[in-house]
C-alpha cells in the first residue's frame, strides 16, 4: 500500500516508473531493469540485511535482489533508498563506495502495528506513524531535493510523531512507539554524495 501511494506520486510528478512487485521481484529481472533502463534513483520497501536486499520469496526463500561483491554495482552512481533492514551497514556502503548515494538503516527499521486493521493497512494508524516519514523521505527524493535533505524530512516527521506520542504518555504502547521510533532515527544513515538529487 505505501509503495503503491510512491508509484502514484511519481507518475503524477510526470517521472517514469518501473515498479517491480510479485512474481517479478527477482534479481535476474531487477538486474535487466537497472541494465535497459539506467534508473537515477532505485528506492527499495523489503527486508534486507546487513549484505543483501531481498525481493520476492522463490520457492519459500526469500530472493536476493542486491548482493555485497555479487551485484552491488548495479546501485554504483545511483541514488538509492532502501527502506529495508540493515542494508545500509555494508552493502549499501560498497554499493556507493566510488559514486552514488545511499540512505537506509544500519540496524532494523522497526514498527508496530494495529492487528484490527491488520487487513486494512491504509487505516492502521499506528503503523502510519512509522512508515509515512519513509513515504515523506521517498517523496522528497522524487521531488528533486537532495539526498541529505531528505533524509532530514525523516527525521523531521518522526521526531513529530515522537512529540505527539509523548503527549499521549499514557496511551497503552505510546512509549514503546517512542523508543521504536527514535531506533529508527538512530539507524539511518546517508552513504556517499549527501548532495546527490533525482533530476
Amino acid at each position: 500500500m505505501y509503495t503503491k501511494e510512491l508509484v502514484k506520486f511519481a507518475e503524477k510528478s510526470g517521472k517514469r516508473v518501473n515498479f517491480l512487485e510479485r512474481p517479478n521481484l527477482t534479481q535476474e529481472k531487477f538486474s535487466q531493469v537497472i541494465k535497459k533502463q539506467q534508473p537515477p534513483l532505485v528506492l527499495f520497501n523489503g527486508h534486507g540485511s546487513n549484505t543483501t536486499i531481498f525481493g520476492d520469496k522463490i520457492a519459500g526463500a526469500e530472493e536476493p535482489l542486491v548482493q555485497e561483491d555479487v551485484n552491488h554495482n548495479l546501485l554504483e552512481g545511483r541514488l538509492t533508498y532502501a527502506r529495508a533492514c540493515s542494508a545500509a551497514a555494508s552493502v549499501g556502503k560498497v554499493a556507493v563506495k566510488s559514486s552514488g548515494c545511499f540512505i537506509g538503516y544500519k540496524n532494523l527499521f522497526q514498527w508496530w502495528t494495529d492487528e484490527k486493521w491488520h487487513g486494512n493497512p491504509a487505516k492502521d494508524k499506528t503503523a502510519q506513524l512509522f512508515l509515512e516519514p519513509t513515504n515523506s523521505l521517498a517523496k522528497a527524493l522524487i521531488k528533486g531535493k537532495t539526498a541529505k535533505d531528505a533524509a532530514n524530512v525523516f527525521v523531521s516527521e518522526s521526531k513529530k510523531n515522537i512529540l505527539h506520542l509523548l503527549r499521549k504518555g499514557s496511551e497503552n504502547g505510546a512509549l514503546a512507539s517512542v523508543m521504536l521510533l527514535w531506533s529508527n532515527i538512530d539507524a539511518q544513515v546517508v552513504l556517499g554524495d549527501e548532495q546527490m538529487s533525482y533530476s
